[in-house]
């Protein structure tokens, strides 16, 4: 057997090898760049579970029983309402979690699918923790509104709750006199305004007598007045938020005549409200 050919082939290997510098490389160098691997995708699904928290708490506070009130339709409101910037950044941190599993020792041996469900998987888990733990809000707080195009979603919804042209008020209640039926709230930019709460249900006084932050829903006034009548009082409740501290005291005390009755002329006018029959069933179900 000829093996010339084998040892020329093998001497032009070594001399190319020495040629060119090529050394082996210790293993331990391998190993380290595949823990970074998988040390760098770990971190980046990990970010995604963050995105997701801040846009779970997004989707939660949007306040989506109300759409009818503030954007009269759906699609309206959804296009306003949802968390692009966190799906967005979602997507993102999937996908670079994804690029650096596949660069591991084995990662190239897993299907694209399984890796995109298993990063999803654990972003969407993870994130589900974090938003219960109130990180989600703690994130979303923490951003603000200076990404350009970007907006809070309580920051939102106090623009679409600062409309009293179109009947819908939110802010604090400061005040609530029972005998002449009427409330003080201070909206989201301190304006102060004299709300009527006449005819409003036992609940409804009930909640204004608790003080806090709530959405009104009334009868549309003009700009240069600060009185309004209301027609419906919600809770402003904020969820995905870690509770501290007991309650506040109540604002007033009241009693079974504590309420006075509402006048035909602004049960038409109440009725007259396009989302009338969708806050009314909300009101009887208690559903805030």
């Amino acid at each position: 057997m000829n093996t010339e050919p084998n040892a020329a082939l093998a001497d032009r290997i070594l001399s190319r090898i020495k040629g060119e510098g090529i050394v082996p490389r210790p293993r331990w160098e391998f190993f380290v760049k595949n823990v970074a691997f998988w040390a760098l995708g770990a971190f980046a699904v990990a970010l995604g579970a963050f995105a997701f928290s801040a846009g779970l708490f997004e989707v939660e506070n949007a306040g989506w029983q109300f759409y009818a009130a503030t954007h009269g339709d759906l699609l309206t409101f959804i296009l306003e309402a949802m968390p692009f910037l966190w799906l967005l950044a979602l997507a993102l941190f999937i996908l670079l979690g994804y690029a650096n599993i596949r660069r591991t020792k084995r990662g190239y041996r897993y299907p694209l699918s399984l890796i995109a469900f298993g990063a999803v998987l654990t972003s969407v888990a993870l994130g589900t923790g974090l938003y219960a733990a109130g990180l989600g809000a703690e994130l979303e707080e923490a951003v603000g509104d200076h990404p350009p195009f970007y907006r809070p979603v309580l920051v939102e919804q106090h623009v679409w709750w600062e409309a009293p042209g179109k009947g819908l008020l939110g802010g604090t209640v400061v005040s609530l006199a029972t005998d002449t039926a009427t409330f003080v709230l201070k909206d989201f930019s301190g304006r102060t305004w004299t709300v009527s709460s006449g005819g409003l249900p036992p609940q409804a006084i009930t909640l204004l007598a608790r003080g806090g932050t709530v959405r009104v829903v009334g009868v549309p006034v003009v700009a240069s007045t600060s009185d309004f009548d209301a027609c419906f009082i919600f809770p402003w409740q904020t969820f995905g938020v870690a509770k501290s501290g007991p309650l506040p005291p109540p604002i007033a005390v009241i009693s079974s005549s504590s309420e006075t009755g509402m006048t035909s002329v602004r049960i038409q006018q109440c009725k007259s409200i396009g989302s009338y029959r969708q806050l009314r069933s909300i009101e009887d179900a208690g559903s805030f």
